[in-house]
């Protein structure tokens, strides 16, 4: 766990940090993943225990009719789903619902006639009669409920981990697209390694690290400044989000479980729907104010942006040396807008890397910005631009931030919905985390950039000083 320090931080606010870093740490451990029930749909055998925060829109034979999109995004990010036994367990589900729905009526018609025997006084053995069917009725209802349970749980869970369909521009067969590529050469000779700076970094695991000095002070302006640039040049709205997010949350984006620390919760309130450490800056760090919220078209889009923190933790590969580019918390800078259709969704997802792709060009160093295979995307993602810096020390590109484009796969999820004059639909979302601050930081040091002198855009200080500089210069004038 990284904590904050330079000179120029008092001694109050560093035994803060060190406070707070080393209760998130000590709140927030790595257990094993394993469960038997969904925080998303919980069925009603279950729901006497757990209660369901969220209740998602599904649209079975929508989905699953359309079985060519399907089948397509499935291969290209190389999923193991089989979409004929997926309909198998429909059929079955679907079978299992008529037995109970025609069950259900046979007896509200049992019932409505014995209410219409006692109103005329029929005869005492018709009425017992219908009586014993009502009791029979009703012990098959409760078997037939009985039965359905796992088969409803089983195929609603296999359902809910069917992935969102590609968009058009996604490249596929593992193959990268490339958007921009800056015109700042590339180092391709062999550099040191950011670690090497042992005067300002103190690197001890991906979980704790020490940034010093100028870092440390760059960690935090790096982060306000573009966050700056994206509510004055891009009109962004910005947020404060919570630093934890609720499992429902995490299945209803479809994030992998292994990505976050669950918390070591002291007054557990559900033993399904469990807290996770992911920090403010983050995609799920959004959901939880747009969870069961319903806007009106002409709200729309809603452009927001969030400086905070992020605890991504990094999957070990085979070779990778531990170091600030797998570390787990950074500073960053999420992005997030809300829109009405797919089309407004590409304007704002170009919206937010262009934004993106001004800030790195001042940072005078060489970067890229490309469409990544399906293959590394999420399930909830139909397309990711990833911008990248080349690191001289492991002469491979690093990924410094991203935006993803996600449908309307989520806000089905979240029940995040439209309000039109004749029914509801569903905004399509485009977030992304644009500057992870840490990897920042140590590309630049590998690519010798002094960052005592690196311009950040929408840094309020060299805003200052642009406006002091010209107001000097009209003074000059007159001298």
């Amino acid at each position: 766990m990284r904590i904050l320090q330079s000179h120029t931080n008092n001694t109050t606010m560093v035994h803060l940090l060190r406070y707070t870093t080393k209760y998130l740490l000590k709140s927030a451990q790595q257990l094993p993943i394993k469960r038997s029930i969904s925080a998303l749909y919980i069925t009603g055998d279950k729901a006497k225990k757990n209660y369901a925060p969220l209740q998602p829109y599904m649209d079975f034979e929508e989905t699953l009719n359309q079985q060519e999109p399907l089948e397509e995004s499935i291969k290209a990010r190389k999923l193991h789903i089989n979409l004929d036994e997926l309909k198998t367990k429909y059929a079955k589900f679907q079978s299992m619902k008529n037995q109970i729905k025609q069950v259900e009526e046979e007896r509200e018609s049992v019932s409505k006639k014995l209410k219409e025997l006692n109103k005329v006084g029929a005869a005492t053995k018709e009425i017992e009669q219908l009586k014993e069917k009502g009791v029979s009725l009703r012990n098959a209802l409760k078997s037939l409920k009985t039965e359905n349970y796992p088969i409803e749980e089983d195929f609603i869970h296999s359902f809910l981990n069917l992935p969102n369909h590609l968009h058009p521009k996604c490249p596929q067969g593992n193959v990268e697209k490339l958007l921009y590529r800056s015109p700042t050469p590339l180092c391709e000779e062999q550099q040191p390694t950011h670690l090497a700076n042992k005067e300002l970094i103190r690197f001890y695991n991906n979980s704790r690290y020490y940034m010093l000095g100028t870092l440390a002070e760059f960690d935090v302006y790096s982060m306000q400044a573009l966050t700056n640039y994206y509510v004055k040049k891009g009109g962004f709205l910005q947020m404060a989000n919570p630093d934890f997010a609720r499992l429902v949350l995490l299945e209803a984006s479809a994030t992998p479980l292994e990505k976050y620390h669950l918390v070591k919760e002291e007054d557990l309130i559900s033993e399904v729907n469990r807290a996770y450490l992911t920090g403010g800056a983050t995609f799920e760090g959004f959901l939880a104010a747009f969870a069961r919220l319903v806007v009106f078209p002409k709200s729309l889009p809603i452009p927001m942006v969030a400086p905070g923190r992020s605890y991504v933790k990094v999957a070990n590969k085979e070779g990778q040396v531990d170091n600030l580019f797998t570390a787990t918390q950074t500073n960053a800078v999420q992005t997030f807008v809300a829109t009405k259709s797919a089309e407004e969704a590409e304007e704002q997802m170009d919206k937010i890397l262009n934004l993106a792709v001004d800030f790195y060009k001042e940072l005078g160093v060489h970067f890229r910005v490309i469409y990544e295979d399906a293959s590394a995307l999420t399930n909830a993602e139909c397309l990711r631009a990833s911008i990248q810096m080349y690191s001289p020390a492991e002469q491979r590109y690093i990924c410094v931030g991203n935006v993803s484009n996600y449908g309307d796969f989520v806000s089905k999820r979240i029940m995040f919905c439209i309000r039109e004059k004749n029914g509801y639909t569903f905004p399509h979302i485009v977030s992304g985390s644009v500057l992870h601050v840490t990897r920042v930081i140590a590309l630049l040091l590998e690519n010798g950039v002094n960052l005592e002198n690196c311009s950040l855009l929408g840094d309020p200080d060299s805003d200052k000083k642009a406006v002091n500089a010209a107001v000097n210069e009209f003074k000059d004038l007159f001298k």
